[in-house]
C-alpha cells in the first residue's frame, strides 16, 4: 500500500518511513499539513499517517480538510501525537482521524495499527464496489421495466405508490416521480388509475398477509363505460425478517386478446369436427404411405444387392480364371527349376574336385563324370526347359496383365466416391461395363462393338455405366441360347447416340409400354425387381439425354440412348 507520511520532525520521519518500507510499503513522505494535502490532490492516497503539531498546516487541520473536501476512496488517517488527555484524543477523533498512536510509539504497535487500517480500508474497497453493482443492477432493471409493455407499480402497506414504469406513467399521462407518494386506492383525482377496485384491493391486502403472489383476470370499466379486461399478478417483497413491506402490482390489458381469443375459440368449435375427419383421413393415408415406403426402400435395396452380387460374381470368375493357370505354370517353372539346380550343383562339384586334380591331363575318372553330366543335361532336355520359361514367364505376364485390366474396368465402371459432375468418354465406359459384365455375357452372347470418333459429354460417369450395364445384362437373360449383342455409337447434330442391339426373345405388345415403369419385371418371383430400367431412364432424363427402344418379338430388341455433348448442366439430384 502507498501511505502518506506528515511529519515536520527529520528524525521521527525518518525512523518512521524506515519501519513502512521494512513492513513492504511505499512511502510518501511531507514535513506539514499542507504539503500532505497538495500531494493528497495529486495521487490516490488511501492512508494517511500525520503528526498533530506541526507548521502551516497541523494534523487536525488536515484531518478536517480531508474529510470535506477528499472526494473518491476514502482515506484512512492515524494521528501521531504525544498528547495523552481524554479531551486531546476526543478532539483527535473529532477532527477526522481513524486512530492514534502515542509518541513515542512502538513498532510492533505501529504494524498492527497499519494493518488495522488495511482491513479498513479494502472493506471500504470492497464496500464501495458493491455499491457500484448494485447501482449498475438497479438502473439495468429500470431500463428492462421501463422497456415493457406491463404496467408495474410498487406499494407499501400504506398502499402508497413507491415506483412506477413508465408504462404505468404514460396511461396516466404523467411522470414517474409524480406517480410516487400517492394513494393507489384512494386517489379520486386519478380516474386513470386502475385501482378502487375490490378484486385487486383484496389481492394486494393477501399478498401483504399471505407472503403469497395472488394472480387473476379483472375486469375494469374504462373513461368511455366499456368493459376492458386486465391480467393482474400481485408479488410480495419480503425484507431480511421475511416481512413484505412492499407489494408489486402488474398489469396488462388483454381486452383485445380476450376478443380474438373468443373469435378464435368459437371458429376452432367448428374446425374440430372438420380436423377430426381430416386426421383420420390422414391417419390411413400416413399408414398407406409408410407401408409404400417400406416397400419401395426394400426394393431398392434388394435392386442395389442384385446388381452388387452379379458384379461380384462376374469378377470372381474372371480373376480366378487367369490366376488358375499363372499358379498352375508357377508349379511347373518351380519344377524346372529343381532341375537347373541339381545340374548346376553337379557342375560345382565338378569343378571342385577338377581344381583339385593333380593331373593336368583328363583321366578317365574326370572322363566319365563329364559323360554322366552330359548324360543328365541330355536327359532333361536343358534348351527344352530354358525356352520353356521364357514362354512360361510370359503366360503369366499375360495373365497378370488381364487381372490389372479387370481391376481397372472394374474401377473406371463403379467410380467408388466420385459423385461430381465429370468429363465422359463413352466408348470408354461401354468398354469398362462390358469387361465387368463380361461373365454374365460370354456364356450367352457374342459380342460386335462398332464405336465410332464421339465427343464426350457431361456426367456422372458411374450412373451412366449402371445405364450401360442394366441393359447389356437384359440383353444377355433375353437370348435363350446363343446369340449376337451389337453397340454402335455415333454423334448426330451434337448428340452422341449408344444404339445396344441384341437377337433375343423381344418384348411382348402388351409389355412395351411398362417397361420404364417402377417394379415392372417379367422376371420369376425373387429374381428381379423392376428397378432397372426405371433407374435407367431416371439416370438418363437426369443428363439431359432420352432413351427409347425398338423390338420384335422373337427378333429382339434395340434400346436407343441420346446424350448432349460435353456443354449442358447436368441436374445434380441422386439418379436414385
Amino acid at each position: 500500500m502507498e501511505i502518506l507520511i506528515s511529519e515536520d520532525d527529520f528524525v521521527s520521519r525518518n525512523l518512521l518511513k524506515k519501519m513502512l518500507t521494512d513492513f513492504g510499503h511505499e512511502v510518501i513522505e511531507t514535513e506539514n499539513g499542507r504539503e500532505a494535502w497538495t500531494v493528497l490532490q495529486k495521487h490516490n492516497i488511501q492512508m494517511v499517517i500525520s503528526d498533530w503539531m506541526m507548521p502551516e498546516m497541523d494534523g487536525l487541520e488536515l484531518c478536517h480538510k480531508i474529510r470535506s473536501e477528499k472526494q473518491g476512496s476514502y482515506v484512512y488517517i492515524i494521528m501521531l501525537t504525544a498528547k495523552d488527555q481524554k479531551s486531546d484524543l476526543v478532539d483527535v477523533f473529532k477532527a477526522g482521524a481513524d486512530d492514534y498512536i502515542p509518541k513515542p510509539f512502538d513498532p510492533e504497535e505501529l504494524r498492527a495499527r497499519v494493518m488495522t487500517g488495511i482491513r479498513v480500508t479494502e472493506l471500504q474497497q470492497r464496500h464501495n464496489n458493491l455499491a457500484n453493482i448494485l447501482i449498475e443492477s438497479r438502473n439495468k432493471l429500470r431500463i428492462v421495466l421501463d422497456s415493457l409493455k406491463e404496467e408495474i407499480v410498487s406499494l407499501d402497506r400504506e398502499m402508497k405508490i413507491v415506483s412506477v414504469n413508465d408504462s404505468f406513467a404514460r396511461r396516466l399521462e404523467v411522470r414517474p416521480d409524480e406517480a410516487v407518494g400517492r394513494y393507489y386506492f384512494k386517489d379520486k383525482t386519478n380516474q386513470k388509475y386502475i385501482g378502487k377496485n375490490d378484486e385487486i384491493l383484496k389481492m394486494v391486502r393477501s399478498a401483504f398477509a399471505e407472503g403469497k403472489s395472488e394472480s387473476g383476470v379483472v375486469k375494469v370499466v374504462v373513461e368511455n363505460g366499456t368493459d376492458a379486461y386486465r391480467r393482474v399478478t400481485c408479488l410480495p417483497i419480503s425484507d431480511e425478517h421475511n416481512q413484505v413491506f412492499q407489494t408489486v402490482i402488474v398489469s396488462q390489458d388483454i381486452t383485445e386478446d380476450r376478443r380474438k381469443s373468443e373469435e378464435i375459440k368459437s371458429l376452432n368449435y367448428r374446425l374440430i369436427a372438420k380436423s377430426e375427419q381430416i386426421e383420420a383421413k390422414n391417419k390411413k393415408l400416413q399408414n398407406t404411405l409408410k407401408r409404400l415406403e417400406d416397400t419401395q426402400a426394400q426394393m431398392i435395396q434388394s435392386e442395389k444387392m442384385a446388381s452388387i452380387g452379379q458384379l461380384a460374381a462376374g469378377v470372381a470368375h474372371e480373376i480366378n480364371n487367369p490366376t488358375g493357370f499363372v499358379r498352375s505354370n508357377l508349379k511347373t517353372l518351380s519344377d524346372y527349376q529343381e532341375d537347373l539346380g541339381a545340374l548346376i550343383e553337379k557342375y560345382h562339384r565338378f569343378m571342385d574336385e577338377f581344381e583339385c586334380c593333380d593331373s593336368r591331363f583328363p583321366n578317365e575318372q574326370i572322363k566319365s563324370k563329364f559323360e554322366a553330366i552330359r548324360a543328365y543335361e541330355k536327359d532333361i532336355d536343358l534348351d527344352f526347359l530354358l525356352e520353356d520359361i521364357v514362354d512360361l514367364i510370359g503366360d503369366c505376364r499375360e495373365g497378370t496383365n488381364r487381372i490389372k485390366k479387370i481391376v481397372i474396368d472394374l474401377k473406371d465402371f463403379a467410380h467408388p466416391g466420385e459423385d461430381t459432375v465429370q468429363t465422359i468418354d463413352i466408348n470408354r465406359g461401354l468398354e469398362s461395363t462390358l469387361n465387368v459384365v463380361n461373365n454374365e455375357i460370354k456364356y450367352k452372347a457374342t459380342v460386335h462393338k462398332d464405336f465410332g470418333v464421339i465427343p464426350t459429354v457431361r456426367g456422372y460417369p458411374q450412373q451412366l455405366n449402371q445405364v450401360f450395364m442394366n441393359i447389356l445384362v437384359n440383353a444377355a437373360q433375353a437370348i435363350e441360347k446363343k446369340g449376337e449383342i451389337h453397340i454402335q455409337t455415333r454423334e448426330n447434330n451434337g448428340l452422341i447416340q449408344v444404339r445396344i442391339s441384341d437377337t433375343g426373345c423381344g418384348i411382348s405388345e402388351k409389355n412395351r409400354n411398362k417397361i420404364f415403369d417402377p417394379f415392372f419385371t417379367t422376371k420369376g418371383v425373387g429374381k428381379g425387381t423392376g428397378l432397372g430400367m426405371n433407374i435407367a431412364y431416371n439416370i438418363v432424363q437426369k443428363h439431359n439425354g432420352s432413351i427409347d427402344f425398338q423390338s420384335k418379338t422373337g427378333q429382339g430388341t434395340t434400346f436407343t440412348i441420346c446424350l448432349p455433348a460435353a456443354c449442358g448442366n447436368v441436374q445434380s439430384s441422386s439418379a436414385e
